[in-house]
Formats: C-alpha cells, structure tokens, sequence
C-alpha cells in the first residue's frame, strides 16, 4: 500500500464505493472502489484500478486511444461514445499537462537512477518514450504521478 500522497502518512481501508467505467461504444461497467483515510491528515482517498483514470468515467484504454489518435470521431467502433467534443477535450488536456507530466517523469527517473543525470538526456522526451514502450503508459504516467503527490491540470468542459 503506498502511502498517503498528500502526507505520507499510512493509509487505512474504510470501505468501498461504487462507480461507473464506460467503454468504446458506450458500454457501461459497475466497479467496486476501495477507498482509504490516511491516519495522519484524515483525508479520503480512492483506490483506483489501471483502467480507470482519476475524475474520468471512461476506460483509461479508450482515453489513451484517442490521445494516441488510434480512436477518431469517424472511427464506427466508437459510434459517438465518446462523443468528438469530449475527445477533442482529452486531447487539449493532454496538451495542457505535457510539460508537467513530463517533469514529473524526469523527477521520478532521476530519483531512481540515484541521482544520475546521465539517463536524462536533454530534449529526449520521456513520455514519448514510455508511449512507444509501454501499451498502458497512461495509466503507469497517472498512477505514477498521483502516488507519488503530484496532481495534472484536471479535465474540464
């Protein structure tokens, strides 16, 4: 269990909660959350599985497609589920928070690398990097970034 991300401090199961997780073509799932209150600040935080995104009721699959331009408003699969107009609004957001995703990214790597600036290359682009390697990369960038305390612009209409 990692620990509280807005203090550090444990974290400590209190139940769990409903929520709803859409896919491509509008199907809808039920999902269980499991939600913690950390020990020291008290705060209510919700243990999200890979597949769903923080503030997003939509497969983080779908949202990764169409941010990788994989799913398009014309494609059939996705017969206005998402709509373009919320498409178009993953899109934008991910433009809003490239520059800190991508800091946060070069953060973690170069606490991991124990301080060795030589893995980060300048003008080198980690997320590109990871979106190459990594079928899920977005939701290892989200999980990454939320656990470690950090937070992205939020998703806005």
């Amino acid at each position: 269990m990692p620990p509280c991300p807005s203090c550090r401090g444990k974290l400590v199961y209190r139940d769990r909660k409903r929520r709803i997780m859409k896919g491509e073509g509008g199907t809808r799932k039920w999902l269980m959350i499991r939600r913690f209150r950390c020990s020291k600040c008290m705060k209510l935080h919700n243990e999200l599985p890979g597949v769903v995104l923080p503030y997003k009721h939509y497969d983080s699959e779908v949202i990764s497609g169409v941010l990788e331009k994989v799913v398009t408003p014309d494609d059939l699969d996705s017969e206005d589920y998402p709509c373009g107009e919320t498409m178009l609004l993953w899109l934008q957001w991910l433009q809003k928070n490239l520059e800190r995703i991508e800091g946060y990214l070069r953060a973690v790597a170069y606490e991991l690398s124990d301080y060795n600036s030589r893995i980060l290359h300048v003008g080198a682009s980690l997320l590109a990097s990871l979106q190459k390697s990594n079928r899920r990369w977005l939701e290892q960038v989200i999980r990454t970034i939320y656990n470690s305390g950090g937070f992205l612009v939020p998703f806005r209409r």
